[in-house]
């Protein structure tokens, strides 16, 4: 089968980290489907072109095209309008090149229906190709603070016909899934997760000895990194040696919060790193602290499981997905930094009951490349079959 991924989100070279769970979808997709993945941004500084920069690269039945445009900033809206109307064109000129090379595909994919659903909306008016979506976007979800109810009418618009359109719409958990639903009640949707690459995320050899503690985030208000180092803060009266490690978009207020909690060099912040040196990070930790007030799913939830580390997580909805107390992980209050310190003093006092490579072993049966990659096959056979 040759699948046409459409992307709103994909890693490139203005932003490294963007979307980089679609591309690891895309890795597992492509063990079993031909899939060509094309992605459009915009570069307004003009750091990668001052025209159209087109890279494609092929690895097995992986192919990316990712396309670069400049276009300037104007005054009022004008710039917004010049670039969408751009990113249109460039869009449609990469989809008839694809095709001309390799034929029509047999399923478009889109990930995350706007904006790139738009064009998937147009191969179906204008070939009668069928098209899924997987949504991502955190947006739909009751906590978010930026939600699509505060979009603009036209976005809520297009994005809803997107989705009327569509043959089908997947989401990475059942918690974005109703909140997919909720916003359009036509939709129905399948949960395929996220995955996690068990080449790179395996247990350590030898049992950990340290004290360290991991959280990995852009460090946003919603991780809640503030309370996380209160928490740390009562940890390291009781147990001086310990230690935790930051990896996310460090921020300087974050930072002097640290300072003035007066942590020392207990505390380290690292900027993002390649997964490789995340997963032997992973491996020499205790557990790992995911303390979000929402989340659609949680990435380094599963690749810290699938290192054998346990997660100390927030007691909210969409963890009891994939979290099972105490096998792979806990629970704890949100909002509550006494209450996850106490969990990771228990952590530190209890570890040899931590079976990793249960733990392991388990994370690679539900999310590995080839379970998931697997999944989305299927699914795509139900959805070409269904269309016809």
């Amino acid at each position: 089968m040759k699948v046409l991924w459409l992307t709103s989100w994909y890693p490139n070279r203005c932003s490294p980290f963007n979307g980089d769970f679609i591309k690891r979808h895309a890795e597992a997709v492509s063990l079993f489907e031909e899939v060509n993945v094309i992605y459009i941004t915009r570069d307004p500084t003009g750091d990668v072109t001052k025209d159209v920069l087109v890279e494609e690269t092929v690895q097995d039945k992986l192919a990316e095209t990712r396309i670069y445009y400049y276009s300037p900033v104007y005054p009022f809206f004008f710039d917004k309008l010049l670039s969408q109307r751009k990113y249109r064109k460039l869009y449609k000129q990469a989809v008839r090149n694809y095709i001309s090379k390799h034929g029509r595909p047999d399923l478009v994919h889109v990930h995350v229906a706007m904006k790139a659903g738009s064009i998937a909306l147009w191969m179906k008016r204008t070939m009668g190709i069928p098209f899924v979506v997987s949504e991502h976007w955190s947006g739909f979800l009751v906590e978010a603070k930026e939600k699509f109810d505060h979009l603009p009418l036209y976005f809520r618009s297009q994005w809803g016909k997107i989705m009327k359109k569509a043959d089908g719409c997947s989401t990475v958990s059942q918690y974005l899934g109703k909140a997919v639903e909720n916003t359009f009640p036509f939709v129905n949707t399948v949960v395929i997760p996220n995955v996690v690459n068990t080449d790179i995320f395996y247990p350590a050899e030898i049992m950990k000895k340290g004290l360290k503690f991991i959280h990995i985030s852009g460090l946003d208000d919603l991780k809640n990194p503030k309370e996380i180092l209160e928490a740390f803060k009562i940890v390291s009266g009781k147990y001086p040696e310990a230690e935790l490690e930051i990896f996310g978009s460090v921020r300087s207020e974050i930072v002097r919060f640290s300072v003035s909690l007066q942590l020392g060099g207990k505390v380290r912040f690292h900027e993002e790193v390649p997964q490789p040196q995340l997963a032997g990070e992973l491996r020499q930790s205790l557990a790992l602290i995911l303390y979000s007030s929402y989340e659609t799913f949680g990435c380094v939830l599963i690749e810290a499981n699938a290192c054998g580390v346990p997660v100390l997580v927030s007691d909210i909805p969409v963890f009891h997905e994939n979290v099972e107390e105490p096998i792979n992980g806990y629970f704890v209050k949100p909002h509550n930094p006494a209450a996850l310190a106490d969990k990771m003093i228990w952590i530190i006092e209890n570890r040899s009951l931590i079976d990793s490579g249960a733990v392991s072993r388990m994370t690679g049966s539900k999310f590995s490349y080839n379970v998931v990659g697997k999944q989305f096959s299927n699914w795509y056979k139900e959805i070409v079959a269904g269309s016809v």
